[in-house]
């Protein structure tokens, strides 16, 4: 019996030593990118709220992203945009430390321009506001909100995205060029393929 006790001790202290790391090492990533948020004029407090958006993003993505800077989060060939708290949409913190877009490359509707030609833009808001996901490379993107919100496709002429839902059915959203600037219930929403 006191083998057996040992053993289990000795494993949950490996397993228990092991988290302690990974937090750490998760700890001291955002506290750099805190410290770049804070170092581009964004208040303590705005930054820690900034971080806690991204990492519910990062364990909703479910290793899908990986963050590039204070508030943008690499999908391989997407960019999740995330506006700092209390921000309508986002802007450019800080260079991020890949090859990423800007954060405004999914503009906004009140600048009535589109997003840059071969874009298919996601906004978390209607009228592009809040946290935008914007899509080049053609895959399939988790979409991580539960809010109404609104889409842009100024992707090359007749290019068909299609919207995945929970339920497992699916459909063919317009070909580019078109938008959607209110009432996209993203609650069922599951992923977009920005081209097929």
């Amino acid at each position: 019996m006191s083998i057996r006790w040992f053993m289990t001790a000795l494993v949950m202290g490996i397993l228990l030593g092991a988290a302690g790391q990974g937090a750490a090492v998760a700890s001291s990533t955002d506290a750099g990118f805190v410290a770049q948020a804070r170092a581009a004029g964004v208040s303590a407090e705005k930054a820690a709220a900034l971080q806690a958006k991204v990492d519910d993003y990062l364990a909703r993505l479910q290793g899908r992203g990986k963050q590039v800077s204070p508030n943008q989060i690499s999908m391989k060939g997407a960019v999740l945009n995330v506006t700092v708290p209390g921000e309508a949409r986002p802007r450019q913190l800080v260079q991020p430390s890949q090859a990423v877009p800007q954060a405004t490359v999914c503009k906004d509707f009140s600048s009535w321009s589109p997003v840059p030609y071969g874009w298919f833009c996601a906004y978390r808001f209607q009228w592009g506001g809040g946290d935008s996901i914007g899509m080049y490379d053609c895959d399939n993107y988790f979409i991580p909100w539960v809010s109404e919100g609104s889409w842009m496709n100024n992707q090359t002429a007749g290019t068909v995205p299609r919207l995945y839902f929970r339920n497992l059915s699916w459909w063919d959203m317009p070909a580019a060029y078109s938008m959607q600037g209110y009432h996209v219930d993203w609650n069922p929403v599951n992923s977009i393929t920005n081209c097929r």
